[in-house]
């Protein structure tokens, strides 16, 4: 059985500190079966994942200065959490990638005095480690996942069937890239349907969708 993937698991799977990452991880992994996305969520994982790899460097960066500048140890990893996320407010990281982040460093050094200059002495060093571990990863999905090549503008051969999935409540995005599915389904039997997002996958199940070249909708989370 043949697995068409949303974005979401795309960017959970090379952003090492995304909430899913585990999950998307055993998906691309341990699957033996064929893998596939659409130039249109090859296009949007490409530009997000630029997006997200930026605001993790800003984070870092920031979180490296409130470090220097620290001349309290930590008691804990609470307080050394608390202490870096109220600084770092206008990072335009979501929270869990944050904490994710802190919780790596902090599992190396807790219980070692003198832990704050050790920390920044990490987040020091940081640039360089996680670029390469975000790009192999990358590299790594684009050479593991196969192109349905169907083009940016695919919904339209599907209008109606993208028109009735807007209807149930789900979001323009989100019916292209299913449309895109549904194409990739005529050609590969038996096609998976994986996302990230429970809800859009909640709402698609309670109806009908026997029009879709797609046998199953599943949330991966």
């Amino acid at each position: 059985m043949p697995f068409f993937i949303d974005t979401n698991i795309a960017l959970g799977y090379s952003i090492i500190h995304d909430r899913i990452h585990e999950s998307s991880k055993r998906l691309i992994h341990e699957s033996k079966e064929d893998i596939f996305w659409s130039n249109l969520v090859q296009e949007e994982y490409t530009e997000k994942f630029d997006e997200i790899l930026d605001e993790i460097e800003i984070f870092l960066k920031s979180a490296e200065k409130i470090l220097e500048t620290n001349e309290k140890d930590f008691i804990n990893y609470y307080s050394f959490e608390k202490y870096v996320l109220n600084r770092t407010k206008n990072c335009n990281l979501d929270t869990i990638k944050k904490q994710k982040i802190l919780n790596h460093y902090w599992e190396k050094y807790q219980f070692i005095y003198g832990i704050s200059n050790l920390l920044y002495l990490n987040f020091k060093n940081h640039n360089k480690n996680f670029k390469k571990m975000y790009l192999l990863r990358d590299k790594n999905l684009n050479r593991t996942l196969l192109l349905h090549d169907c083009g940016p503008d695919n919904y339209l051969k599907y209008l109606n069937y993208a028109k009735q999935l807007y209807m149930w409540g789900i979001h323009k995005p989100d019916c292209k890239i299913i449309a895109d599915a549904h194409d990739c389904g005529t050609a590969h039997d038996n096609l998976t349907f994986v996302s990230a997002d429970i809800k859009m996958i909640d709402i698609i199940t309670a109806h009908k969708t026997n029009f879709l070249n797609i046998a199953e909708f599943k949330s991966c989370s």
